[in-house]
């Protein structure tokens, strides 16, 4: 895997990820890239040989945070 030396936005990026998009991020050859996604440490959805991934999942992993894009205080009462 090659240095991240270039700066992206996550706005460019659609919500749902495909194997290409990891690829650019991660600064990884497409074998590479197969083999890390072939038992990936996030969730992934699988349709045949499709594979997709979710933007704040990924996001999630990639920078080690817990972003959650549902606030549970309003289902509580809170």
């Amino acid at each position: 895997m090659k240095e991240l030396d270039k700066e992206f936005n996550w706005c460019d990026f659609p919500m749902t990820l495909r194997p290409k998009h990891i690829k650019d991020i991660l600064g990884m050859s497409e074998k590479k890239m197969y083999e890390f996604l072939a038992k990936p440490p996030f969730h992934v959805a699988r349709a045949g040989r499709e594979i997709y991934i979710s933007k704040l999942v990924f996001r999630n992993w990639f920078e080690g945070t817990k972003i959650d894009v549902f606030d549970n205080s309003e289902s509580k009462g809170a």
